[in-house]
């Protein structure tokens, strides 16, 4: 955590404790939250925290490379806090959204068919392991 506040200013970010609070949450987070997810958590603790706020700050965080807009779920944007390239698997059954790790000399960052690739993201649509577990079961 104290890498990325020191990358943060060194970027330049000021560091309110809104702000502050939104970074924790993402470093804490095991999932793929929404701003609505992110927003309804941190207004018990910080209750003049406005969406407006949570966006915002997200959208910083974003801009600088810290972290990822996923766009897997069509109605609504997801946030990953590990800005690495990796893909995601988004379970049609309970809707968790897995991290992936594909290598894939063509999913990658570089050159493809002589254009220059900035960004890669792969959305994959199935069922999770947990879900999968339980579908067995239930055939047993």
């Amino acid at each position: 955590m104290s890498n990325l506040i020191d990358r943060l200013r060194n970027k330049g970010v000021v560091l309110t404790p809104q702000r502050l609070a939104v970074v924790e949450f993402l470093k804490k987070s095991t999932t793929h939250p929404t701003v609505n997810e992110i927003y309804k958590v941190l207004r018990k603790k910080y209750p003049m925290m406005s969406q407006a706020t949570v966006y915002s700050t997200l959208e910083l965080l974003k801009r600088i490379g810290e972290i990822q807009e996923l766009s897997i779920r069509k109605d609504k944007a997801c946030f990953d806090p590990n800005p690495k390239l990796h893909h995601h698997l988004l379970c049609r059954k309970c809707e968790k959204i897995l991290d992936i790790e594909v290598n894939c000399p063509i999913i990658k960052k570089g050159k493809v068919k002589r254009c220059e690739v900035e960004e890669v993201q792969a959305y994959l649509y199935g069922i999770c392991p947990a879900c999968l577990k339980k579908e067995h079961g239930k055939k047993e």
